[in-house]
């Protein structure tokens, strides 16, 4: 099912979902309840949809052995997020990818709770549309970008990338356990959103970047589907001097 379709049946379920409105209907702090009763021909032309879209929803991706959760500098739900975003990326394209960032607020829930984990929870986890895009950055834009996740107190960031926060300043970057070369050029995986400027990153809006037109919430729900098990530690990729 496309996901135009899937949109327009939750618009549509949304729509007819309520059977009971209250009207303001005079001056006076009176309310007339008027009851409308279910559209049954409605109901039979999407409940094919809904029952398709239900059954997918609900399909099984992958085994959570443990509750991951959503803290800063680092947690074990930002690590797994951009290190499947980072894995699925690299096998996605052929440039060499220093490493991959979520935003912090785009991860939309705080746990991702032991169990089953459906597409309907992966939906949750990242409900936007966001696409991915690999952003050409120089070494001094690049320190740029992670002072701005220092000032924040960290985020979700894969593996590759390691720093330590001092203050409010990224220091001791490494990528691929190489320092950061001020003269260098990397590929930097990040969300169409951050890298049209959004969260005040406007410095990234002219650069250059190939976009392949990949969701990145497709992107987690085919890491989970591949590898079956949704699996993070702690590894001090950021770490904070107190």
């Amino acid at each position: 099912m496309s996901k135009n379709k899937i949109t327009l049946i939750l618009l549509i379920l949304g729509s007819f979902s309520c059977k009971s409105y209250y009207h303001f209907v005079q001056g006076k702090a009176t309310n007339a309840r008027i009851s409308a009763a279910p559209d049954t021909s409605v109901n039979n032309l999407i409940f094919p949809y809904k029952e398709s879209l239900d059954a997918k929803m609900n399909g099984v991706l992958a085994k959570c052995p443990v509750t991951l959760n959503k803290d800063k500098p680092e947690s074990t739900l930002t690590n797994w997020v951009s290190d499947a975003i980072y894995h699925q990326a690299s096998m996605a394209y052929s440039e060499p990818i220093a490493f991959a960032f979520t935003n912090y607020g785009g991860i939309r829930i705080p746990e991702l709770s032991k169990g089953d984990i459906t597409l309907g929870k992966i939906f949750e986890l990242m409900p936007f549309d966001n696409i991915f895009v690999l952003v050409k950055i120089n070494g001094t834009d690049l320190q740029k970008f992670l002072n701005y996740i220092a000032e924040s107190g960290g985020s979700s960031i894969s593996s590759s990338l390691r720093f330590t926060i001092d203050g409010k300043k990224a220091i001791n970057a490494t990528v691929d356990n190489k320092p950061i070369q001020i003269t260098g050029q990397y590929y930097i995986g990040l969300s169409d959103y951050i890298a049209n400027g959004g969260d005040n990153q406007t410095y990234l809006k002219n650069l250059p970047r190939i976009d392949k037109n990949i969701l990145i919430r497709d992107m987690l729900a085919k890491e989970a589907k591949e590898k079956g098990l949704i699996e993070a530690t702690l590894d001090q990729r950021i770490s904070i001097i107190k």
